[in-house]
């Protein structure tokens, strides 16, 4: 009769262990979805690049294609692609802001990516490409990002710098034994971007996603 009830005890705990870990997981991820809804509709707003509003409802999808496609990819590589990394980069590059005409036309989209490097990815995923796909960061915009980054999140082993700068300069460049001084601007607004985020969200602990919720109403 002990011993049941010890095995019994012991599987109760797992059960409440299980639980428990699976509520911190949804939460940490409301308080990500929170926040980058925020964040994208506030840059997206103050943007230099654009006169264009983006709506809220257009907001969200951005927020749901980045934590969708890097949990996806996460899953796909064995590799652990952060959404607000995701977020950072986007906003490095364009402030969210998709147009047709980033680098004389050489580079499109919300993620501002070379033009042969997305067809090489939609060749990599047999997905048909097409100019409008990649503008839509619902459609490839934001997936074709996330792929990439998964890439060279298991080719350079989660080296973060690495992971960053070949989104920049390609994987070649980034694999240079002189990687630390390329574009070392850019690796350093990407990181600055990406550890704000995680401040601010810790900052407010358990309240983050009220905060941001909150924040995200406020805003026209």
């Amino acid at each position: 009769m002990k011993s049941k009830m010890v095995t019994m005890l012991l599987v109760f705990l797992l059960i409440m262990s299980t639980t428990s870990m699976g509520y911190t997981v949804q939460r940490e991820e409301q308080q990500i979805r929170s926040f980058l809804n925020y964040r994208i509709k506030y840059i997206h707003n103050n943007a230099y690049n654009t006169t264009v509003s983006l709506p809220k409802f257009r907001v969200e999808e951005y927020t749901e294609e980045i934590i969708k496609w890097s949990n996806y990819y996460s899953d796909q590589f064995n590799v652990d692609i952060d959404p607000l990394l995701v977020a950072a980069i986007l906003e490095t590059e364009t402030n969210f802001v998709s147009r047709s005409d980033y680098d004389q036309g050489r580079s499109i989209g919300i993620s501002s990516m070379k033009i042969d490097t997305a067809e090489w990815i939609a060749d990599q995923l047999n997905v048909d490409y097409n100019k409008w796909r990649k503008l839509d960061a619902t459609d490839l915009g934001i997936k074709f990002a996330v792929y990439y980054l998964a890439l060279a999140s298991q080719l350079y082993d989660g080296d973060l710098n690495r992971i960053i700068i070949s989104y920049n300069q390609g994987f070649t460049n980034a694999n240079s034994k002189h990687s630390d001084e390329l574009f070392h601007r850019y690796l350093f607004q990407v990181l600055g971007r990406y550890n704000f985020y995680k401040e601010r969200i810790n900052y407010y602990g358990g309240y983050a996603s009220q905060h941001f919720e909150q924040l995200f109403l406020e805003l026209e």
